[in-house]
C-alpha cells in the first residue's frame, strides 16, 4: 500500500466483515475514485474516519465501526464529521454513503442518503 496514490482512505474495525462493507465499496467504485482499505483495532468510527482523512492525499476518509459509517475531510475536527450513517440499514444507503465520499472528492452534489 502506497501513500503516494491519490485515494480515499477507508479504515475499518477488525470485527467488521467484508460483506458488511461491500455496498459502501461499490458506491465508491461506481464513482471511479480509488480507495485503500486498512483494518484497525480502534472502535470509534469518528477517530477511524479522521485518521483516514489525514492519511489520504485527497483529504477524504471513511471510518466504519460500531454499525456506523462516518465520512469526513482532513479539515474537520474528529468529533464533527461531514456525514454519518447507520451501516447496513439498506444496500441503497450503504452504496450512497460510498458514492458520497467519492462525490466529495469530485466536488459533485451529494445523494440524499434517506431517499430509497
Amino acid at each position: 500500500m502506497s501513500n503516494d496514490r491519490p485515494s480515499i482512505r477507508l479504515r475499518i474495525n477488525d470485527r467488521v466483515d467484508q460483506a458488511s462493507i461491500a455496498e459502501v465499496l461499490h458506491g465508491i467504485e461506481e464513482e471511479g475514485v480509488p480507495v485503500e482499505l486498512t483494518r484497525h483495532a480502534e472502535l470509534n468510527p469518528l477517530l477511524l474516519a479522521h485518521e483516514a482523512s489525514l492519511e489520504s492525499r485527497l483529504g477524504i476518509g471513511i471510518g466504519i465501526s460500531l454499525e456506523y459509517v462516518v465520512i469526513t475531510t482532513e479539515k474537520l475536527p474528529a468529533g464533527r464529521p461531514y456525514l454519518a450513517a447507520v451501516l447496513n440499514r439498506s444496500d441503497s444507503s450503504d452504496r450512497k454513503a460510498g458514492a458520497n465520499a467519492a462525490r466529495l472528492v469530485k466536488r459533485m452534489p451529494l445523494s440524499d442518503m434517506n431517499a430509497e
